[in-house]
């Protein structure tokens, strides 16, 4: 299972849930050190945009308001999801197809997936 993120300009936008409605998903951490709990493996090179910064900017917003923390789901919208996204809407490419096969396995076979990795636990 891999976790994936987008490096723009040194910083990298990331994708994870949370139980607060409303509120975006989307963060941005250090490029190559990751959200707590990740071991940085490597950088994919998925080219340049020609988008002005401004541009970049609004791509993010936009994406910040449609992946919302309450919608993560680790086999249907994950980290990997939001790569893939904001990659197409950056360079117009897909990103790797591997990056995200662990979570598309588990939708095909969900019997192999323990229900505690995809359903999060009541909050007490």
């Amino acid at each position: 299972i891999y976790h994936s993120g987008v490096e723009i300009h040194g910083h990298e936008y990331c994708f994870g849930g949370h139980e607060y409605e409303g509120i975006t998903g989307v963060f941005v951490v250090e490029a190559k050190i990751g959200p707590p709990g990740v071991l940085f493996k490597q950088s994919i090179h998925m080219g340049c945009t020609e988008l002005s910064d401004e541009a970049i900017g609004q791509v993010l917003k936009d994406l910040s308001k449609e992946f919302i923390g309450t919608s993560y789901n680790l086999l249907t919208r994950n980290c990997n999801h939001f790569t893939e996204t904001l990659v197409q809407r950056l360079v117009k490419k897909p990103a790797p197809k591997w990056i995200n096969r662990a979570a598309k396995l588990g939708t095909m076979f969900p019997c192999i997936i323990p229900t505690e990795w995809v359903e999060p636990p009541d909050l007490e």
